[in-house]
């Protein structure tokens, strides 16, 4: 131990000993500023060495990009973004009207006396219990009060309210609506119209059915054409079920449409066709021959009041086709 402190190592020690405490006594008698200060002349120039490297590190980016340049690329690619999706909602619209049109010469092709006036849905209403809704076209597209309203699959109601620029459509699923109708295989017939308990199951009754009838699940329903506010051919739906009405034991088919009414956006409005607004009175001898007779029912046989579909008075429609 004597070896060590006579040594160098020992001096060494004893004098940074010396050192500390020559320190501690000048602190104690000047208080912390003096140490503070000692210290911030060492630390200070290490500080600012490290705001130099962060501000470095914060300027420049992989690649030894700014920031700025950063924000000029991301600008650049989010204006490229949206004219890409700008051409792709153009692409789909392009599409749309295509297989649109496409339908539209399809059916002018197969109905060429017919005249069409294409229209698309731009509103429906969530309490409208029958699923009615809003087209784009009105008056001025040719657009008459109880015009029929289709798809390239079947019939979907008809215009109950027409404005210049758009119109409002009833549904087959209305009550309002009765549509004189045929079975293509049996050739019995009858009158579709709408419920308020099958409309949201997306079905509608077949009324005025006999008791002789020969109708099965399956058969396709058309329309009949005699009351002259839907021509005659119109696919409307197929047949699900027979049922016997709890109130007065009548028989009755559930229909099932072909048009998918409830998410339908695209339609056609027949502005003009052969025999529209003429309502066909049968004879005896013609119900007998004719397949496209209807029972004898007024209610399914009588038109508006003026004889037209476009009669502003009460609806044609709840008097069937």
């Amino acid at each position: 131990m004597k070896d060590f402190i006579k040594g160098r190592g020992g001096k060494i020690l004893l004098a940074s000993v010396c050192i500390l405490l020559g320190l501690a006594l000048v602190t104690a008698s000047m208080g912390n500023s003096y140490l503070n200060s000692a210290l911030g002349f060492i630390i200070t120039p290490m500080q600012q060495l490290s705001a130099k490297i962060s501000g470095a590190a914060a300027d420049a980016a992989p690649g030894g990009k700014s920031v700025e340049e950063l924000e000029a690329e991301i600008k650049q690619l989010t204006e490229e973004r949206d004219k890409l999706i700008k051409l792709t909602i153009d692409y789909y619209d392009i599409k749309k009207n295509n297989q649109q049109y496409s339908k539209f010469l399809e059916l002018k092709d197969k109905n060429k006396e017919y005249k069409f006036a294409p229209g698309a849905v731009i509103s429906s209403s969530s309490l409208d219990l029958f699923y009615g809704f809003t087209l784009d076209v009105g008056s001025l597209a040719g657009i008459s009060k109880d015009d029929p309203v289709i798809t390239d699959s079947g019939l979907v109601g008809w215009v109950s309210e027409v404005y210049p620029t758009y119109c409002k459509v009833t549904t087959i699923f209305s009550p309002d609506t009765n549509v004189g109708v045929l079975c293509q295989r049996s050739e019995d017939t009858g009158v579709v119209t709408g419920d308020l308990k099958l409309a949201d199951q997306g079905l509608v009754k077949w009324k005025f059915i006999t008791a002789q009838n020969k109708l099965e699940a399956g058969d396709i329903v058309i329309t009949t054409g005699i009351s002259g506010m839907y021509p005659r051919g119109i696919p409307v739906g197929k047949v699900k079920e027979l049922k016997n009405d709890e109130t007065d034991a009548s028989l009755y088919a559930l229909v099932e449409p072909y048009v998918d009414i409830k998410n339908v956006r695209d339609v056609f409005v027949i502005t003009e066709f052969q025999g529209q607004g003429n309502m066909v009175i049968l004879d005896d001898d013609d119900r007998e021959d004719s397949p496209s007779s209807q029972p004898e029912n007024p209610s399914s046989q009588v038109p508006s009041s003026s004889g037209s579909p476009s009669d502003t008075s009460a609806p044609s429609s709840a008097t069937g086709d």
